[in-house]
This record gives structure tokens, C-alpha cells and sequence, in this order.
């Protein structure tokens, strides 16, 4: 599984590999571009096609990094799934994020996530 080993506003460093724009992470380890085309920055807002991207996975936790001052946000249409009874869905400040994805891993969690690495 991946491990992040920096994080800070702009860029992303999973396992020794510098990302400068907003990523996936999958549970096999796969990183790739968040949603090709939404440009450096990413977009603001996380809708509920890429949230329903990262469950196909089956993952026992999703992530979802909203940006070091938090400006990326759940679509309205990917709000429910934090509502769910059962949901796996846990949206914060990328910072943290990455402290929790690395605490998951290291538990042996298979984790989706998403992380915004601008605003």
C-alpha cells in the first residue's frame, strides 16, 4: 500500500513520487491524477461520481482531503453518503488527512482517498 511522505499546499509526496496536482489513491496502492482535465489546481468540488468511483474499489475507508484552508467541498450530490448509516466517508483538511490515511495503512486498512493539494 501507498504511504505519503510529505504533504504540503501545492504538491503531494507518495512513496518517494511527487505529485503537483490533486490525486487518487486507490486501495491496491494505484495513485493517479484526480479527474484528468480539472487542470493544477483540481476543482473545488468533490462530486458524488468520484466518491462512487473510489466505493467501487470496496475500500474499508474513504478519504477525501479538502485542501489545506478546506475550499474543496462534497458536492450536494455527494453529501448523502456522509449521511449514510453505514458510510466509510471521512472528509477533512488534507493535513490531516494524510496523518489519518498513513494511520490506516499502517493498520492494515485498504483506503481510498482523494486529496485536493491547493486551497
Amino acid at each position: 500500500m501507498a504511504k505519503i511522505t510529505s504533504f504540503n499546499f501545492g504538491f503531494i509526496v507518495v512513496d518517494g513520487k511527487q505529485y503537483v496536482h490533486d490525486i487518487v489513491i486507490l486501495p491496491d496502492g494505484t495513485v493517479k491524477e484526480r479527474e484528468p482535465g480539472r487542470g493544477r489546481l483540481g476543482s473545488h468540488s468533490i462530486t458524488g461520481g468520484e466518491i462512487e468511483h473510489m466505493q467501487t474499489t470496496q475500500p474499508d475507508v474513504i478519504l477525501v482531503g479538502t485542501g489545506v484552508s478546506g475550499m474543496a467541498k462534497l458536492a450536494e450530490e455527494a453529501q448523502h453518503y456522509l449521511q449514510e448509516p453505514d458510510s466509510n466517508l471521512e472528509a477533512m483538511l488534507s493535513i490531516k488527512a494524510v496523518q489519518r490515511f498513513n494511520q490506516l495503512v499502517g493498520e492494515g486498512k485498504r483506503v481510498a482517498a482523494l486529496f485536493h493539494i491547493t486551497c
